[in-house]
């Protein structure tokens, strides 16, 4: 798992980032849909990758390039809200974490 973590942070407001890798398409489809799932109460844009709206701002998920097998993407939060932001980026860490015990049980 190639990462990196870039946190902007204020009093009130949060933006964080991470960029992840998944070994392929599929994996990284699935990950869009489980994200599409845990968050199927707010509203959504699936045009491009997936954005979710909460009431503070927002998560995305971006596909930022595909080499060979290898999917890289983006989990960008923005939140006026630092609390609820923080806990909306560990809610998609957390699934992307889900995907990858997934993918090692098949």
């Amino acid at each position: 798992m190639l990462s990196h973590n870039k946190l902007k942070d204020e009093t009130l407001y949060l933006e964080a980032s991470k960029i992840a890798v998944v070994p392929n398409v599929s994996m990284y489809h699935r990950f869009l849909n489980w994200m599409s799932g845990e968050f199927e109460l707010y509203l959504q844009d699936d045009s491009n990758g997936l954005k979710v709206y909460f009431p503070s701002g927002c998560l995305s998920v971006r596909l930022i390039q595909s080499i060979r097998a290898d999917v890289y993407f983006e989990i960008h939060v923005k939140s006026k809200n630092k609390f609820l932001g923080t806990q909306m980026h560990r809610q998609a860490l957390s699934v992307l974490d889900q995907i990858y015990k997934f993918e090692k049980t098949m």
